[in-house]
């Protein structure tokens, strides 16, 4: 497989990201504006690969960029950390699940990238589009490893073709690698009141 110099489609937020990843809120965010941003992945769609558990470049995509002004969401963990619990959904539609977010202070951003979905991707499973671009970004990761791997959970949601997720055969090498990393791992603690 091999990207193409061409520069990159037109490219937007989903609303389900700008909604996520907020400055002071429990996902990662970027400091700077929605479009500085896009210019960071417009600037390295050439270094583009596929997204977890895909072989091609047509559906998922994840870009990486210079992690300056990037906030991860991430906690590492151990004994001592405390930990909360509490029953969330990512959007009303979507099946609920156990969250448990952790206080302490979050991982350094070392290393950035972006997802992207294309459009027709962001229609399977009764999904939508946010905008009338090519693609639009879904996820921001942020964090010491350049391959973090993706939640345990949101791969099951995405196997499973559960609500708000869109199919993907993960391997169990894949699932196992998931697994080990978060266990390790929890998101950022943050209070309801400022909460996302």
């Amino acid at each position: 497989m091999r990207n193409d110099p061409d520069p990159a489609p037109s490219l937007g937020w989903s609303d389900f990201a700008a909604g996520r990843h907020r400055p002071g809120g429990k996902h990662t965010w970027f400091g700077g504006t929605p479009d500085e941003l896009l210019d960071r992945v417009r600037a390295n769609w050439s270094q583009r690969r596929p997204g977890a558990g895909r072989t091609g470049l047509d559906k998922v995509v994840v870009v990486p960029v210079d992690p300056a002004g990037f906030v991860s969401s991430t906690v590492r963990v151990d004994e001592s950390t405390t930990l909360h619990a509490a029953f969330e959904r990512r959007q009303a539609h979507e099946d609920g699940y156990v969250r448990v977010t952790a206080a302490g202070p979050r991982e350094p951003a070392v290393h950035a990238s972006v997802v992207l979905y294309s459009a027709d991707t962001l229609l399977e499973n009764g999904g939508t589009r946010s905008t009338d671009c090519a693609w639009e970004v879904v996820c921001l990761i942020a964090g010491p490893s350049a391959d973090e791997p993706m939640d345990p959970l949101t791969m099951a949601r995405n196997m499973l073709a559960k609500p708000g997720g869109t199919f993907c055969a993960y391997s169990a090498e894949q699932f196992a690698e998931a697994v080990w990393y978060w266990a390790a791992r929890a998101s950022a603690h943050v209070p309801p009141r400022e909460a996302d």
